[in-house]
């Protein structure tokens, strides 16, 4: 019982030490420096799509 209790504390070890050193990671690449830019990037992307989305059937209807 020892033996699996000592097991789940290493596992739980290295979990925590990988989730450690992910965050450090993320923090070094500069991942949380600016987080509400995403959200900004996604609508123009979006509204740049609908836009062309527009100019694509305007030019196909003209030219029927």
């Amino acid at each position: 019982m020892a033996e699996l209790t000592f097991l789940q504390f290493v596992v739980a070890f290295f979990m925590s030490l990988g989730a450690v050193c992910l965050f450090i990671w993320a923090v070094l690449s500069g991942l949380f420096e600016d987080v509400e830019a995403i959200k900004y990037k996604a609508y123009r992307a979006e509204v740049d799509d609908d836009e062309n989305d527009e100019n694509d059937e305007t030019e196909t209807s003209s030219h029927a």
